[in-house]
């Protein structure tokens, strides 16, 4: 036995066994009602409590009137899965997909325990015999490095939990463009979203009337409300995060590229964006490329990035913020 009740004992009892199964399903039980459930005295249910609490299970209580009500936090739940059947092929399809979730899940309060199930999954399926090795499999792939800023835990917790009970919560949030913190902020919070490689969350927000993104790593504090939300009419996480080129989103632009011939093979092999198009091949091998993409700063960005063998086209204001870049370019080089 794994997780937080690794210390009971190794062959429990039937009465032992069906309490924690039934701390671990959620349930919140006074004495008397353990009894009841389990068909067992009062006595009895008080030595089997006491035999999980000092097994290691992290019961806590609360007091209703003279009572004590026993429950397992959520986070310390476990899950005991029925015996399933894979194949080699599903099983290495689920060995590679979880190194994939740990380059995303690495910094957030989720990385522990996925390392953890893995182990438990590894661990069952070690005696059987494929025609890859599950040790060696995590180093033929890779999927990037992790982001280094770690998620503070308890607002992705409290993050996650207002987004499963569509609870409207209040946030201090850092916009770093301007270096400002505003304070009680008021949001509903829809969905977590990692476009570009940065954790957000996509909420209502009260203050703008509008959907926005908030950077996770920018919030600051938060706290939930007693009140509930219904998610806006027409919301389509898909349509929302389509258009984005980069972490946060910003008005769609339509984008167009003149593309140096050396640098044209890249776009026609790879497509950097779902809205890709090559418009046009030109006769000296050149292409113009267009885009339909928000998040001005994050095309700046892709467009800085092939240095020369990129010209923007439109829109007029990535054109402005492109001449405005090389200018600070060519002032931190200058020629002789």
């Amino acid at each position: 036995m794994h997780g937080p009740a690794s210390r009971l004992m190794s062959r429990p009892p039937l009465a032992f066994m069906r309490l924690k199964r039934l701390f671990d399903e959620g349930a919140e039980l006074t004495l008397p009602e353990m009894a009841m459930r389990l068909g067992i005295s009062e006595r009895h249910a008080r030595r089997v409590l006491h035999e999980l609490i000092d097994g290691g299970l992290p019961l806590v209580h609360r007091r209703e009137g003279r009572r004590k009500v026993y429950f397992l936090p959520e986070g310390q739940r476990e899950t005991t899965l029925q015996q399933i059947s894979l194949t080699e092929e599903e099983v290495l399809a689920l060995t590679v997909a979880v190194e994939a979730a740990r380059a995303t899940l690495a910094a957030t309060p989720l990385g522990a325990p996925l390392e953890h199930a893995f182990s438990k999954l590894l661990h069952e399926l070690a005696p059987n015999v494929y025609s890859f090795s599950l040790e060696e499999l995590p180093s033929h792939w890779h999927f990037g490095s992790p982001g280094i800023i770690p998620i503070n835990a308890e607002i992705f917790h409290t993050l996650s939990r207002a987004i499963e009970e569509k609870r409207t919560v209040l946030i201090d949030y850092h916009t770093a463009s301007n270096n400002t913190v505003s304070r009680n902020r008021r949001i509903d919070p829809l969905m977590f979203g990692m476009p570009g490689g940065s954790w957000l969350v996509v909420a209502w927000c009260h203050r703008r009337r509008a959907i926005r993104d908030f950077a996770i790593a920018g919030i600051r504090a938060i706290r939930p409300t007693d009140t509930f939300f219904a998610p806006p009419d027409g919301f389509d996480p898909e349509l929302y995060f389509r258009d984005r080129f980069g972490s946060l989103a910003g008005e769609v632009l339509t984008v167009r590229l003149l593309v140096e011939a050396d640098r044209a093979p890249y776009f026609e092999r790879k497509v950097y964006h779902p809205t890709q198009q090559i418009e046009r091949h030109l006769e000296d091998g050149r292409i113009i490329v267009s885009f339909e993409a928000a998040g001005l700063e994050a095309l700046r960005a892709f467009c800085l990035s092939w240095g020369s063998g990129v010209k923007v086209l439109d829109p007029p204001e990535l054109v402005a913020r492109m001449q405005e870049e090389s200018r600070a370019l060519a002032r931190h080089y200058p020629g002789e």
